[in-house]
């Protein structure tokens, strides 16, 4: 039986597309059963949540943690039941939906199993309704350096440097009993600062790797995901603290049958070689790889363009600091750049969309970067007249429809809204059906210049840090 198991594992993993459901209006299948049943059936439904580590859909091609680790699943389940499965075989099916409906999805029988960071949602809603188990063999936080940190020898030598966590991290425990035994020794205390706007761990690492900043906190589970991506970064285990979240699975509290083989195949050498094909996978043709914004020469045409950043910033509504983001994402503030097609300048603009603009040769820079802030707001004020964007979202939803479009961003709020998401926020909410659309490309391109936003906040102090 086992060369007819391998030979229909690429069966054995399907998945629901959101997209697919909002266009046809299609509610996914409600059914809550017993695990013979699933067996029976062919079929068991896993609820992931939308997140760049456990669950993309890149226009058709799903990436994630999940997806190997589904695919073990499969494997481990179609090998143990061979011989009652008779040449069939189980297949996994993916629910992705977003965290906050994640429990929700056992709950209301449209998913068997529910994974990702459960830790997030504790304490957890209904326990007496479900089995929930941690799947993170070491669960802490640790420190990881890049190639712009100082060498450590001791922990004390961050006496006055900097660290940066996402939004959940424990880490400030470690770092005060830290700053107390510096206090002591009458040396500066390490600063913290966390969150860094609505960066997610992923983006802080790529920031280490580049050099961008120096110190970073995250999951080890994270480092261990993304090292084979991330080639210059280096963990520091002897400065740890127990992770407040943590990767694990849910079950129903009527399915410990299941729940039972879930902890089998997780024992196994499958689990670890699902992980380690995640590991292995290649996303480095997504990656565009970070340009430094605030090395020597990125800084001096930075300085001598920002009078006009702020000037036509401030006529648009529009943060300056964006608009040299983008310009930075499009040329490296490059008056001379031109494109294949023939985008001009700083910004990238086609001579007919600066024409149409009026105001003036485009091929000047003072014009040029007046066109890019008008396109910009026209961009947001005719296509989204009605949105209700807070804080950055006006400037992240321009920035997504000067790289793909903006009725290619229209129609992904649309569906993003029918989905549950929040269609007037980007980061986590549109651009996971941006993804689905029209590939990685704008959840890179707008991650990107985000990035490089806050590298200009961060060298003009604009963020302040926290001493634990």
């Amino acid at each position: 039986m086992k060369p007819l198991i391998q030979g229909i594992l690429a069966l054995n993993l399907i998945f629901v597309s959101a997209l697919a459901c909002a266009q046809t209006n299609k509610a996914p299948e409600v059914w809550s059963g017993s695990y013979s049943e699933m067996l029976q059936r062919r079929e068991i439904r896993m609820a992931v949540p939308y997140d760049r580590t456990i669950y993309i859909n890149d226009k058709g091609t799903l990436r994630g943690l999940s997806i190997e680790i589904s695919k073990g699943l499969a494997k481990w389940i179609n090998a143990k039941y061979a011989s009652q499965l008779k040449g069939k075989s189980i297949s996994i099916k993916l629910v992705p939906t977003i965290g906050a409906e994640l429990l929700n999805s056992l709950t209301f029988g449209r998913a068997d199993i529910a994974v990702g960071d459960i830790g997030l949602y504790e304490p957890i809603p209904n326990p007496q309704g479900f089995i929930v188990n941690h799947a993170s063999r070491v669960e802490q936080e640790v420190l990881v350096t890049g190639p712009s940190s100082l060498p450590l020898k001791k922990m004390t030598d961050l006496s006055g440097q900097t660290v940066y966590g996402s939004r959940n991290t424990n880490f400030q425990t470690t770092l005060r009993a830290l700053n107390e035994e510096l206090g002591r020794d009458g040396k500066l205390p390490v600063n913290l600062i966390s969150p860094l706007g609505d960066l997610d761990d992923e983006d802080l690492l790529e920031m280490l790797n580049a050099g961008l900043i120096q110190y970073v906190i995250v999951g080890d589970w994270k480092f261990k995901l993304w090292q084979s991506i991330y080639k210059n970064i280096v963990m520091h285990e002897e400065l740890s603290v127990k992770d407040v979240g943590w990767i694990g699975w849910v079950v129903r509290s009527n399915n410990q049958d299941l729940n039972d083989d879930l902890l089998g195949f997780y024992q196994s050498d499958d689990f670890e070689k699902s992980r380690l094909a995640f590991r292995q996978e290649d996303y480095k043709q997504h990656l565009k790889g970070l340009k430094d914004p605030i090395d020597k020469t990125a800084w001096a045409r930075f300085e001598s363009m920002r009078p006009l950043f702020n000037r036509f910033g401030t006529e648009y509504k529009l943060n300056p600091l964006f608009i040299a983001s983008l310009g930075f994402q499009e040329t490296l503030l490059n008056q001379s750049a031109v494109s294949t097609v023939g985008a001009i300048g700083v910004m990238q603009l086609m001579p007919a969309t600066g024409m149409a603009l009026g105001v003036g040769d485009i091929r000047l820079l003072e014009p040029n970067i007046h066109a890019g802030a008008d396109y910009m707001n026209q961009l947001i004020t005719k296509y989204f007249p009605d949105a209700q964007f807070d804080g950055n979202n006006r400037s992240l939803f321009a920035v997504a429809s000067y790289n793909i479009g903006p009725n290619n961003v229209a129609k992904a709020r649309d569906q993003a809204k029918q989905l549950g998401f929040d269609p007037n926020r980007w980061f986590g909410n549109v651009e996971f059906i941006a993804t689905e659309r029209m590939g990685y490309e704008p959840m890179i391109y707008v991650r990107n210049v985000y990035k490089y936003f806050m590298s200009y906040r961060l060298k003009l102090k604009e963020i302040e840090s926290i001493q634990p």
